[in-house]
């Protein structure tokens, strides 16, 4: 049986999936969509692709991938994300440092839950209730209910305004939020390491889920 944590991955938080940059896809049309509206479109865009049976090819899979990465792509601002990660540490990093810490950090995020598409099953269904929207300046709040295997599991995005669009930059489910997780790991190495020792332990950890990676991608 899967954990809950993989049940209520598929059901929603796939917004958490990705590696690159947002690139700004459809931002004329994004401008005036709220932020619920923004998180519908893009959970029924994720699920149509997850529910799509293909076979178990490494060139299926490598294309399911490639199409949960561009919806990542299209709906999740890493860089804002990678930022509340490192938390009071940021202002410490060299722009090099930085550079180098924001495309490990894509690296880990795609090896850590791209991958994990894979194991999706064809024909499970999901149904996801908008309970709740809250929006203050240029940040929101979108509350969501996922029913999966009889269970319910609360989801909450946290989201950013940016030229006109609204970006996921965290996902909160059952009360944990993947930014505050990945905050409270890197601020108990940073305490008493440096920051050059972080990055190559980072660079380690992240050559150690590529070489366990099924497709070695």
């Amino acid at each position: 049986m899967k954990t809950l944590g993989q049940r209520t991955f598929w059901a929603s938080a796939f917004l958490v999936l990705g590696l690159y940059w947002l690139q700004g896809h459809a931002a004329v049309a994004w401008a005036q969509t709220t932020p619920t509206e923004v998180i519908k479109n893009a959970t029924a865009r994720a699920l149509q692709v997850l529910r799509t049976c293909r076979g178990n090819s490494p060139e299926e899979l490598r294309a399911r991938r490639e199409a949960v990465r561009s919806l990542a792509m299209e709906y999740v601002d890493f860089e804002e994300a990678a930022k509340r990660s490192l938390g009071r540490h940021w202002k410490n990093l060299t722009p090099e440092q930085r550079s180098e810490f924001l495309r490990l950090f894509k690296d880990l995020l795609y090896f850590t839950y791209i991958g994990k598409v894979d194991t999706y099953t064809c024909g499970e269904e999901e149904q996801i209730r908008y309970e709740e929207e809250r929006v203050e300046g240029r940040f929101a709040l979108v509350k969501t209910r996922v029913r999966y295997q009889n269970q319910d599991v609360a989801v909450e995005y946290r989201m950013l305004q940016s030229g006109g669009r609204w970006m996921v930059y965290d996902v909160v489910i059952e009360g944990i939020s993947y930014v505050n997780n990945y905050r409270s790991q890197f601020d108990s190495f940073l305490v008493n390491r440096s920051v050059n020792d972080f990055l190559e332990s980072l660079k380690q950890k992240v050559a150690e889920l590529q070489k366990n990676d099924r497709l070695g991608s």
